[in-house]
C-alpha cells in the first residue's frame, strides 16, 4: 500500500466522522503538492524513504489530527491528542482496578454483590479515575511546557503504521452486539429470578431504606418483552450485520419501547419510597427530594437518548443501504 494512503488512513481514524472526508481530501492535496515540489526540486520521483521523510516532517498522525481539534490553554493542540489517548487508557485502568476485585469477591462468595458493585462504582472508581487523570494531566502539561521530553513519540515510521482494514468496523459492530447480548441476558436472568442475587435492603447511609414502589410489578412483563426485543436486535446485528433495514426496524422498536417505559416511569415517580431507620423526618424529606430529583434527571436523559435512537433508526430505515 502507498505510504501516503497509509498515513492518511492513520490520520482519518482519529478525526471526527462528520469532517473526516473533507479533512482527508484537504490533507491529500497538501501532501501531494509537497511531494511534487520535492520531486521538481530533485528532478526525479521520490524514493519510498524520501516520501516517508516528507510525511514524517508533516507530523505524527495524532498531532496532525489534533490540529483540527479545539485549541487548549493548559495543553496545546500538538500534545492534546496524545493527552486524550492517555486519559482514556487511565480511565479504563481505573475501571479495571475498581471492578475486578469486586467481581472476584462476588465469585468467591464474598459480601452482598450489590454492595460490592456499588462501592466499586461510587467509591473506588471515582477516586482512582481522578488520581490517574490528574497524573496524566500533569505529565501532559509538563510535556507542553518542555519540562518532560517527548521520548519515543518523535521516533516513528510511516511504514510501521497499521494498514486500514475494511473488516475493522464489522468486527467492532459484532463485538458491541456480543457485549449487548451478554449484558441483556444477565439482566433477564436476574429480572426473572433465574439468577438469584440477594440485594437485601437498599439502605442510604444506614439511615433510610429504599422500598420499590408497586409500578415495578406492573412493568415486569413490559420490561421483559423489551429486553427480549433487545436480545433479538443484538442477535441480528451479530449474525446479519449487512441487513441494514432489518436492524434499523428492531432498533426502532427498542427505542420506541424504551421511550414508552420511560414515559410510564416518569408518570409513576417516585419509583422508590423511603422508610426511616435512624434518620429524622426532616432528613428523610431532604433525601426524598434529592433522590426524586436524581430520578427526574435520569428519566429526562433516558428520554432524550431513546428519542435520538428512534430518529437514527428511522433515518436508517428510510435510507436503506447506508
Amino acid at each position: 500500500m502507498d505510504l501516503l494512503d497509509r498515513y492518511l488512513a492513520a490520520v482519518a481514524a482519529l478525526l471526527p466522522k462528520a469532517q473526516r472526508e473533507d479533512i482527508v481530501a484537504e490533507l491529500r492535496d497538501l501532501l501531494l503538492n509537497r511531494i511534487e515540489e520535492k520531486e521538481e526540486a530533485l528532478g526525479r520521483p521520490l524514493s519510498d524513504k524520501e516520501r516517508e521523510a516528507v510525511l514524517k516532517d508533516f507530523g505524527h498522525p495524532l498531532a496532525v489530527a489534533g490540529r483540527y481539534g479545539p485549541q487548549q490553554s493548559l495543553i496545546g493542540p500538538t500534545v492534546y491528542p496524545f493527552y486524550m489517548f492517555a486519559l482514556k487508557i487511565a480511565v479504563a485502568v481505573a475501571a479495571a482496578i475498581s471492578v475486578i476485585p469486586a467481581l472476584a469477591s462476588i465469585v468467591l462468595g464474598g459480601d452482598n454483590p450489590a454492595r460490592l458493585l456499588a462501592n466499586a462504582a461510587f467509591d473506588h472508581f471515582p477516586s482512582s479515575a481522578l488520581m490517574l487523570a490528574g497524573l496524566v494531566t500533569l505529565v501532559a502539561a509538563g510535556i507542553e511546557r518542555g519540562w518532560a521530553p517527548l521520548t519515543g513519540l518523535t521516533e516513528w515510521k510511516v511504514s510501521e503504521l497499521p494498514a486500514p482494514s475494511k473488516k475493522k468496523g464489522l468486527f467492532e459492530t459484532r463485538f458491541n452486539a456480543v457485549f449487548e447480548m451478554v449484558v441483556v441476558a444477565l439482566f433477564v436472568l436476574w429480572w426473572t429470578g433465574v439468577w438469584k442475587v440477594d440485594l437485601g435492603d437498599l439502605t442510604v447511609k444506614g439511615e433510610v431504606v429504599l422500598k420499590p414502589s408497586a409500578v415495578w410489578q406492573t412493568l415486569f412483563w413490559p420490561i421483559l418483552a423489551w429486553s427480549a426485543v433487545q436480545l433479538v436486535s443484538a442477535l441480528i446485528t451479530l449474525l446479519q450485520p449487512g441487513r441494514v433495514r432489518l436492524r434499523a426496524a428492531f432498533e426502532l422498536a427498542v427505542g420506541a419501547g424504551g421511550m414508552a417505559l420511560t414515559t410510564v416511569m416518569w408518570k409513576s415517580l417516585p419509583l422508590f419510597t423511603l422508610e426511616p431507620v435512624t434518620a429524622s423526618g426532616a432528613d428523610t424529606a431532604r433525601l426524598e427530594q434529592v433522590i426524586g430529583m436524581g430520578f427526574h434527571v435520569a428519566m429526562l436523559v433516558a428520554g432524550i437518548t431513546f428519542a435520538c435512537q428512534i430518529g437514527a433508526a428511522a433515518w436508517r430505515l428510510y435510507k436503506g443501504a447506508r
